[in-house]
């Protein structure tokens, strides 16, 4: 059985699916297939915990890693919570610090200042 789908698109996408169908010699259904069951086995990886990477053929190149907003959001819960357990004692310096933090450096007011006359 067969579905249509109607996505929208903006002008830059539509390139590259158009440029997609031209190099692989398919047609834009043979693009949105190959791109959704690429997208399925990384999300299936990411919640394990792993990276979607690419290996170069040469050796001593560097590995190249891919991440999106969305995969790292998985990759994010797939390590699950951290907890950090405090004694009573230290609990309360960091409450404090916290509650009221210690005023800026002059060097830290000063770089600000820089900052702001940077800005257009």
């Amino acid at each position: 059985m067969s579905h249509r789908l109607q996505p929208t698109v903006s002008d830059p996408v539509m390139e590259q699916v158009q440029r997609l169908r031209r190099e692989l010699g398919g047609d834009v259904s043979e693009i949105i297939t190959e791109a959704i069951s690429l997208l399925d086995k990384v999300v299936l990886e990411a919640r394990r915990g792993a990276r979607l990477a690419f290996v170069p053929h040469e050796p001593g190149q560097p590995l190249r890693e891919y991440s999106s907003p969305a995969l790292t959001r998985l990759e994010w819960k797939a390590m699950g919570e951290e907890s950090i357990v405090l004694p009573a004692k230290d609990f309360d310096r960091v409450a404090k610090a916290v509650g009221a933090p210690a005023k800026p450096t002059r060097a830290l007011r000063e770089l600000s200042r820089r900052r702001r006359r940077e800005r257009p």
